[in-house]
């Protein structure tokens, strides 16, 4: 009969130790029970620009071309003229560290240039996900896409200068694989032509 007490005072014990346990488990352990509830994932929805976003986009180039025009006496080429012309606008102190509006502008502009690089292959889509709804450049029937309306801003903001030739370039590199080759492994078929 005492071993009866005994086995049952035991399993007794042992349960309000597991319990005790449980409840003081360390934060950075997850179990079932603290795990936190995970939230649906929005999934990514690509879909062509609408009018509201091509007349927003207009409205942005023609503020950049206006800024360039009094400022620099330049015109937005959509070439990669257009890169030098953005080069000089971060550089100059025409833009405030707090005019996003005009820093995601020069983005379009921007992306406008990578467009037209690589007509055949880029196009403007809205790309929305869990972080909400952008404009971006994406590889045609993809759902590989950059952000140049954010390109520059993001940069300008903490107010540093961007290399808009380097971040061009850069991002070019990211969609390597989806672009047109030269034969013989003479690099990427670029539309636009490159100074030598």
């Amino acid at each position: 009969m005492n071993h009866i007490k005994f086995i049952a005072a035991i399993t007794l014990l042992c349960s309000a130790s597991m319990g005790f346990a449980q409840q003081y488990a360390p934060l950075n352990v997850v179990s079932e029970k603290n795990k936190a509830p995970t939230e649906p994932q929005k999934e990514v929805t690509i879909k062509n620009l609408g009018w509201m976003d091509q007349n927003k986009m207009e409205q942005e180039i023609a503020t950049v071309n206006e800024l360039a025009q009094t400022k620099i006496g330049s015109t937005i080429r959509r070439d990669l003229s257009d890169l030098q012309l953005l080069q000089r606008l971060a550089d100059g102190s025409w833009i405030a560290r707090d005019d996003y509006e005009t820093q995601q502008a020069m983005g379009v502009v921007l992306g406008n240039v990578m467009l037209a690089d690589f007509p055949t292959i880029f196009e403007w889509k809205v790309y929305e996900d869990k972080m909400g709804r952008s404009r971006a450049i994406c590889v045609k029937n993809t759902s590989e896409c950059l952000f140049p309306v954010t390109m520059l801003s993001r940069r300008m903001e903490v107010n540093s200068r961007p290399d808009v030739k380097k971040i061009y370039d850069d991002a070019i590199m990211l969609m390597e694989k989806h672009l047109p080759k030269l034969p013989y492994g003479g690099g990427i078929m670029y539309r636009l032509p490159r100074q030598k």
